[in-house]
């Protein structure tokens, strides 16, 4: 069973697994007893912490503000995930080539509907989902970026980690390329587009983002069971994110 421990703030600390074998991993076959019980054997510690999400003063000048409860509308310039306390190996390639595992075991990663579906922190055992609103308060259309970033990696934990990002339900999931653990080294992770940088997850920029509108949010965090890296080498290890959201232009009203 795993153990409990306090994590520290806006810290994804790397799990305590020893994966004694992998399950199926582009296209290589093994039993899915095997499979079941590589997933089953967990020694996780410290895992995942809190996210952390913020508008940087740019935006906040241009009225770019956050809220994660559609009901109360509680805007705020920052927001933070709820902690995850215990997560085992989880995966996104349920009921695909890359995977043994059916959909709807224990071990995928639900539905972005499902995990969507809540506002605020709706986290699993084995991850974390939180759902948050970008609102722009202003009076300008504005080019707005948003950026997730890699504050700190420590123990090739950041190779394993997956990030899923879905904005107005539209949801892509970013990992590292292969590393030389990997089927294919240097090559794109089934199912994923690539961290953007070393430092970086993602950067994209909405252009005229316009007064009044507002992007849903959800972020998914977990570390991928199928992925090669996540193995008893990333023990003790970790990674931190953030996210941050800037305004890159502000329009003149009378212009459009």
């Amino acid at each position: 069973m795993s153990q409990k421990v306090k994590l520290a703030e806006r810290i994804v600390y790397a799990s305590k697994a020893v994966r004694v074998a992998k399950a199926s991993r582009l296209g290589i076959v093994v039993s899915a007893i095997l499979t079941f019980l590589i997933f089953a054997v967990s020694y996780y510690g410290e895992v995942v912490g809190n996210f952390t999400f913020s508008v940087d003063q740019m935006a906040q000048n241009a009225g770019i503000t956050l809220y994660d409860d559609s009901t109360t509308y509680n805007y705020a310039s920052k927001l933070i995930s709820a902690k995850v306390d215990n997560a085992d190996g989880m995966t996104i390639l349920c009921g695909t080539e890359y995977s043994n595992f059916p959909l709807g075991s224990n071990v995928c990663i639900p539905s972005d509907e499902e995990l969507s579906s809540v506002d605020g922190s709706n986290n699993g055992l084995s991850y974390l989902a939180y759902t948050f609103y970008v609102l722009n308060g202003g009076d300008s259309a504005v080019d707005m970026s948003a950026t997730i970033n890699v504050l700190a990696a420590t123990k090739g934990a950041e190779e394993a980690v997956r990030v899923r990002v879905v904005v107005d339900g539209v949801g892509t999931t970013y990992a590292k390329y292969q590393s030389s653990h990997g089927v294919t080294p240097g090559e794109l992770e089934p199912l994923t587009e690539a961290f953007s940088s070393l430092t970086e997850v993602m950067n994209q920029t909405y252009y005229m983002f316009q007064p009044g509108e507002v992007k849903k949010v959800t972020i998914i965090l977990w570390y991928e069971g199928e992925d090669a890296d996540h193995n008893v080498n990333i023990v003790g290890g970790g990674v931190r994110f953030d996210m941050v959201f800037t305004v890159t232009k502000v329009y003149d009203p009378s212009n459009y």
